[in-house]
């Protein structure tokens, strides 16, 4: 299988259009970390003529490409979108790709934007948000102690939501990006796949430990004492008494 060949043939149809003007090679193949199970992921960046995007899978002499088509103001609204909601996709998208062709040279600009965005503190959240946090952390684990009481089925999926959703609220609480289910593992335990897809370390090494044992693990009880640490390092939590009151929205 020769991804470089196919990945050529798949370029064709893309070069000759007046409206397209570059192409980048991201995902593992442009870091050189692939696997047989990896698929050829083409970032195609269009003019801003263009007002439509797309996003396919091809497969081309047995190789996978999974492709983004999307104008220059498209990739900009996703780098400010998704760092709004604490995320950087599209901006490491870019940042760690390889350029396959150019028209106009844009790729150095956006590269250059995608790079601001990587190295760009998140905002820390408001104090409400804290509290609705930790109380939607606390009202997860009650439910999983609930389905391990009545043997429910459904024990083994609640837990690996909670374990998810105590990543995703501490990432938050110390501005730092969470990291994507997919890859997690291999972010918390190799520096090397790490830094190839630009991603900070954690900033809280106990938490690390506790989330990979109770990855591993697969126990309430190390669940438990997970969630009770991220509640310790967000300002405690007690169910009773536990109250909120805001402002309505109209």
């Amino acid at each position: 299988m020769n991804w470089q060949l196919a990945l050529e043939k798949f370029l064709e149809e893309w070069k000759g259009k007046d409206f397209v003007e570059a192409a980048l090679l991201t995902g593992s193949y442009a870091i050189g970390m692939e696997t047989k199970y990896s698929d050829v992921d083409v970032y195609i960046i269009l003019s801003d003529s263009i007002d439509w995007r797309e996003r396919g899978n091809k497969v081309i002499d047995g190789v996978l490409i999974e492709y983004f088509v999307n104008p220059v103001k498209q990739i900009k609204h996703y780098f400010k979108k998704e760092f709004k909601e604490n995320g950087r996709s599209t901006a490491r998208i870019v940042a760690i790709s390889k350029v396959l062709f150019d028209k106009t040279g844009i790729t150095e600009e956006l590269k250059r934007e995608a790079l601001e965005y990587m190295e760009k503190p998140f905002e820390k959240p408001d104090a409400v948000w804290v509290e609705i946090a930790k109380y939607s952390l606390w009202d997860m684990l009650d439910g999983l102690m609930d389905a391990k009481e009545r043997n429910d089925p459904s024990f083994n999926h609640l837990y690996h939501l909670t374990l998810n959703h105590a990543l995703h609220v501490y990432s938050k609480f110390l501005c730092v990006e969470t990291p994507p289910a997919s890859k997690v593992y291999r972010l918390f335990t190799d520096e090397k796949f790490r830094k190839a897809y630009m991603f900070e370390s954690f900033p809280d090494e106990k938490f690390v430990t506790l989330f990979l044992n109770a990855m591993q693990e697969e126990k309430l009880e190390t669940l438990e004492k997970l969630v009770v640490y991220v509640f310790e390092k967000m300002g405690g939590f007690n169910i009773d008494g536990w109250r909120l009151k805001t402002r309505t929205e109209v």
